[in-house]
């Protein structure tokens, strides 16, 4: 348990938030509270999994390694060295909350866009600040009393940052100890079994939980492997076999895929559910089971608005569907599920930062399964590499980082990027450009308004080494930017000493993302844990 501060219930670790924070929240509206979501960083694999709720209190927040203290702001505090010590500014204008790069060294991305000027905030925007994921949301007192309880005890394997989530765990978790049916609605890969599993851990119940893909049943064969048959029954029934509801008894059963169990089926399991009697197949005997029924389906009408599930059974199963979120609703969650797919195969190795950044870009249309295919086997790729890169992930996943770039910056009027496309730089443009800038990656991509990832990936494509273009002696941090603060007087870049990158720490990707060692550098006097990367 780190040390930390509780703010409205909420665990903050003590560099993570000023301690003269204002009492009044920042919101559109007195019921809601603007709030963080702090990823954090791939560059190390078990900091994801502690990743936390930040709300922003007062006017807006400040954002950074040291940003100003803050006396009508939150202040963030990232300990990371990419990130610069005042990186960025979130403020309430009206209605809408907007961030502002305060001149940051690596840049401020909003859905993976530069942001070019002071740009609105939507739900759910992700923030790229260096190598840190931040995401903002904001949340009513319940949402976020759900997000905290969930952190705190999580209902299911991976701890919930996500508001739409966290409230159907405190439900579902309500809900468990009772025996009445429940049905779980949600895209395949969302995850439907694993919250049936937590459901019935919290049951109380004795017997074990038994779960079946009604789908993967041919439709004839349904009827028999739910309630069973006996000897004779038909030409192969040879012996008898107990059914599901059977196997079950004292426990739970998960029905998958409901939709595809045919009607006539239904009708049989809904007079089940309505007294707990049940007869096989070829037998003149009612049998009872104690046996509770989740149901889940990934649809309820068919392509043509046709029923499903009947409206009676649905009727049986719970006034609402219980809907579970597709991942790209939760993206936040990303970072914690990472770290649990990782930790399932024994890998502690990081992401690079453009490869974990990539995956807040993607749509994942599969959701948590996708996820996790995709983690086991980039790891699997990556075992002689120090790290997972872009090289080890999908190429629709590298598309998708690359769709994104090559929209442009962000504009502010339209809160959207613009529609153009532009062709990936040649080598002699960037040799070019590498000359003009003495080598800054970071610079290079600002000024073609493209992300770091998209050019250093397309320089180790052309060979191009941004060391060759630094200038000789000197210092890595002003040969990556900061060279234009001399002579600003105390507390410019100049006055400060270049912190070394330890090695197996976030800044493997060489000219993507660079150690900040610019002018707010020296506000504070010199940074005693400038070798500490969050």
């Amino acid at each position: 348990m780190h040390s930390g501060m509780v703010i409205r219930d909420s665990l903050v670790p003590l560099d993570g938030i000023s301690q003269t924070v204002p009492t009044r929240p920042a919101g559109r509206d007195v019921g809601r509270t603007a709030t963080l979501a702090l990823v954090g960083s791939a560059a190390e694999i078990d900091g994801l999994a502690h990743a936390r709720l930040m709300p922003i209190f007062g006017a807006g927040a400040e954002i950074g390694r040291r940003p100003p203290p803050g006396r009508t702001r939150t202040v963030v505090t990232l300990n990371d060295r990419s990130v610069s010590s005042y990186h960025a500014q979130i403020t309430l204008e009206g209605d809408a909350f907007v961030i502002e790069d305060k001149g940051s060294t690596n840049g401020t991305m909003v859905d993976g866009h530069a942001i070019i000027e002071r740009t609105a905030l939507r739900e759910g925007s992700v923030l790229f600040l260096g190598s840190q994921v931040l995401v903002f949301r904001t949340m009513t007192n319940a949402e976020m009393a759900a997000v905290e309880a969930d952190i705190a005890d999580s209902f299911a394997p991976v701890a919930t940052l996500a508001p739409a989530l966290a409230i159907i765990c405190a439900k579902l978790r309500r809900l468990a100890p009772s025996p009445t049916e429940l049905f779980l609605l949600g895209e395949t890969g969302v995850g439907k079994e694993v919250f049936a599993n937590a459901i019935h851990a919290l049951s109380g119940r004795r017997g074990r939980m038994l779960a079946v893909n009604c789908a993967a049943l041919p439709r004839e064969l349904v009827e028999s492997e739910l309630f069973g048959y006996e000897r004779g029954a038909h030409s192969t029934a040879k012996d008898r076999k107990p059914g599901l509801i059977e196997a079950a008894d004292g426990g739970t059963l998960f029905l998958d895929e409901l939709a595809e169990m045919p009607l006539d089926v239904q009708s049989k399991l809904l007079r089940f559910l309505q007294d707990r009697k049940y007869m096989a197949i070829g037998s003149t005997r009612l049998e009872t089971a104690n046996v509770r029924i989740i149901a889940a389906s990934s649809r309820v009408a068919g392509a043509r608005g046709t029923p499903m599930i009947q409206d009676a059974l649905l009727g049986r199963l719970g006034a609402q569907p219980i809907l579970l979120p597709a991942l790209r609703e939760r993206r936040e969650d990303l970072g914690r599920l990472v770290a649990y797919f990782l930790g399932a195969v024994g890998c502690n190795r990081p992401l690079t930062p453009e490869a974990f950044q990539s995956l807040f870009l993607y749509s994942w249309p599969h959701n948590v399964r996708e996820l996790q295919k995709v983690i086991t086997e980039a790891e699997l790729l990556s075992r002689d590499e120090d790290a997972i890169g872009l090289d080890h992930l999908p190429p629709t996943i590298v598309d998708a980082l690359d769709r994104t770039i090559g929209s442009g910056p962000i504009s502010r009027a339209t809160g959207a990027p613009p529609r153009v496309r532009r062709p990936v730089p040649s080598a002699e443009e960037l040799r070019a450009l590498m000359v003009q800038f003495n080598g800054n990656v970071a610079h290079i991509a600002t000024h073609l308004g493209r992300q770091w990832a998209v050019i250093s990936r397309t320089l180790r494509r052309y060979g191009i080494d941004p060391a060759e273009y630094r200038p000789a002696g000197a210092p890595e941090s002003l040969a990556q930017g900061d060279s234009d603060d001399s002579n600003d007087g105390p507390g410019t870049a100049s006055d400060q000493k270049s912190a070394p990158i330890p090695p197996g720490g976030a800044l493997r990707s060489a000219g993507s993302i660079v150690p900040d060692g610019g002018p707010h550098d020296g506000d504070d006097g010199p940074d005693e844990d400038g070798d500490t990367l969050a």
